[in-house]
């Protein structure tokens, strides 16, 4: 741990997410990017403040990272390697910092940078992944990886990414179960820690992106009866959750219908049809409560 305050550190991180979270037309018109950039600046002195990644992060060769190499992009079995100690506690606020620094590179449209901090991300939890403090920003870096990937146009490499994600929630859902750290966790003080519900609220949410995503790579690959299952499966997750736009919503669940028109299952596209007209008969509704909220 570096010799800077810690609540210093905090502060920073907080007002970091804080200017990530400005949309962009809130802006000046000619810097659109003012508030990442803010942020950017931010995460970069916490990273300075952090100090240097610990020497003994994984005895194995950085070329491991690239996806098919290390079996953290294959979706193979990881051990569950707790982040005890002051070494491991390092590597996991570097982490952090480093998946914000590349989700910051990819929302200015800098793809290389974004990528290399991400990787930067899943080499320092390598050895944590399956770890109840680390499991949730593991996946999370290997969605933004996918989505990464997949915009260049490399579907196969996307995959490999995102059904390791599937595959790494698979075995922590069966093995550990318990809600997991969000990422934000790490620079919260202990009193300000989520509620178990929240974690698991979140912690599904980055589930249910990832099927998502997986939807997408599989249409694009013309896996059309995979991309139909995950396709499902996200809308039914949204739904449970309570966690969709209506509109989004109901536009999917009527483009799934006309898959399983093709494919003679007249019930099921009727379903999702029902469904899609009731989810959009929400929109109205949910477009006054957000005027009376603002009014408020």
């Amino acid at each position: 741990m570096a010799s800077a305050p810690w609540a210093e550190i905090r502060e920073k991180f907080q007002a970091a997410l804080a200017l990530s979270r400005v949309e962009l037309h809130k802006n000046p018109e000619k810097e659109p990017y003012k508030s990442k950039y803010g942020a950017r600046a931010l995460l970069e002195e916490v990273k300075a403040l952090l100090g240097p990644a610990p020497e003994d992060e994984d005895e194995r060769p950085q070329t491991d990272d690239g996806v098919g190499a290390g079996d953290h992009a294959l979706g193979l079995p990881a051990e569950a390697v707790e982040a005890e100690g002051p070494i491991a506690q390092g590597a996991v606020r570097l982490a952090v910092i480093e998946f914000h620094l590349g989700v910051n590179h990819i929302d200015t449209e800098e793809l290389s940078a974004g990528e290399e901090h991400l990787v930067k991300c899943l080499r320092l939890l390598r050895k944590y992944r399956l770890s109840h403090d680390c499991v949730s920003l593991y996946i999370q870096a290997q969605n933004n990886l996918g989505i990464l990937w997949s915009e260049r146009e490399e579907i196969e490499t996307a995959q490999a990414y995102l059904e390791s994600s599937e595959a790494l929630y698979n075995q922590y859902m069966k093995e550990i179960g318990s809600p997991p750290l969000d990422p934000t966790e790490h620079f919260l003080p202990e009193e300000e820690k989520l509620a178990e519900q929240e974690r698991s609220k979140r912690f599904e949410k980055v589930y249910t992106h990832n099927l998502y995503y997986l939807a997408q790579v599989y249409q694009h690959m013309e896996m059309f009866e995979k991309a139909a299952h995950y396709c499902h499966s996200t809308l039914k997750r949204q739904l449970e959750h309570n966690a969709y736009h209506p509109i989004e919503w109901a536009i999917n669940a009527a483009t799934l219908s006309q898959f399983y028109i093709n494919k003679l299952c007249f019930m099921e596209a009727r379903h999702c049809l029902s469904a899609a007209n009731v989810i959009f008969g929400q929109t109205g509704k949910i477009s006054t409560e957000d005027r009376q909220h603002r009014r408020a």
